[in-house]
């Protein structure tokens, strides 16, 4: 299920427009330091935009373009048995799911909306839930994003359902162009990654920088995590995997790691605005858009995927939590 709430607030959803033919919903949100827009557009999800802390912008949007689900036994190109109908060859998936307006139901617990926004308490720390709830198939999934008092933001995927009673990972990719300039065309962003015992190659012991365009994979071993700062200001955003030690305590466990399905856990790309778009590489693709361009000092945008296991003996009725930590970080001052 959910995770629990507790100190419950309904929040109205002000300024909501009415859904048009492409069916854009979106209404603006102030919560303590907390100001943002969320939308949803197309089929990228429950999204966040123009996010601001404390007066400062540290996103300009937030997405889940898609979530891919790989089955064990799944269709491949290389294996003809998999080619038939799925009456013969017992085959499932792969899929793609792309959440659109079409695909969100009523939130029960909160008077029905389809967006829920509510602000709850936990170990003494206030959060804001801002998220849908998808019906896919057979896929139920909770999207969205918990923001607490403290600056933090926690992209979660909630998911439940079995299309076919086999073993399978569910895949989904962040989206996240953390931002700290309004102005986009001064936007000099730096991308690091944190190695536990890896060399110090001149930002200190573990630390390193990336230069260009890169898919990078998780070491469960390093305990990594990477860092989004601004190069003239020094404010930053934490990515945190898995589970941040002070974060409600029925937040995500683990993220997994990557396969042989989806090859990576992190993508860094210098923004591009033809690439803020849905979904294009398919089921079975890999993330595109990796031109080797610099992204030192440049405008990113940063993809963190998740790997989400459902064994078959689990059945349809158990909901599983995957989502990493974003941190707000401030050089100097609130």
């Amino acid at each position: 299920m959910r995770r629990a709430l507790l100190g419950l607030t309904i929040l109205s959803l002000l300024g909501a427009t009415t859904p048009a033919l492409a069916q854009v919903v979106s209404a603006p949100v102030e919560w303590g330091e907390w100001r943002l827009t969320w939308e949803v557009r197309e089929n990228t999800g429950v999204a966040i935009r123009d996010v601001f802390y404390k007066g400062k912008l540290v996103l300009a949007k937030a997405s889940v373009p898609v979530i891919r689900v790989e089955y064990d036994k799944g269709f491949s190109w290389y294996k003809p048995w998999t080619w038939g109908p799925r009456e013969k060859t017992g085959r499932c998936g792969p899929f793609q799911d792309r959440i659109k307006w079409k695909h969100l139901r009523p939130v029960m617990d909160c008077d029905k909306k389809p967006v829920c926004l509510k602000e709850y308490t936990s170990g003494g720390m206030k959060w804001l839930e801002v998220v849908g709830y998808a019906k896919i198939g057979e896929y139920h999934i909770y999207q969205g994003w918990y923001l607490s008092e403290d600056g933090r933001i926690q992209p979660v995927i909630q998911s439940r359902g079995l299309s076919c009673r086999t073993t399978h990972r569910h895949h989904p990719y962040w989206r996240l162009d953390i931002t700290f300039n309004p102005d986009e065309k001064n936007r000099k962003e730096q991308v690091f990654v944190y190695d536990q015992g890896a060399d110090d190659y001149g930002w200190g012991a573990g630390w390193r920088k990336y230069t260009n365009e890169v898919n990078d994979e998780k070491n469960p071993a390093k305990k990594q995590l990477w860092f989004v700062r601004d190069a003239e200001t020094g404010d930053g955003v934490w990515i945190i995997p898995g589970k941040d030690p002070s974060a409600p305590p029925d937040s995500a466990d683990r993220d997994g790691v990557h396969d042989g399905f989806a090859k990576i856990d992190v993508g860094v790309r210098q923004y591009n605005i033809l690439e803020d778009k849905p979904w294009e590489f398919g089921a079975c693709g890999q993330l595109g858009y990796g031109d080797n361009d610099s992204v030192q000092e440049r405008d990113v945008v940063f993809w963190y995927v998740a790997h989400l296991p459902h064994q078959a003996v689990q059945g349809p009725a158990a909901w599983l939590t995957v989502g990493p930590t974003l941190l707000v970080h401030r050089q100097a001052g609130p």
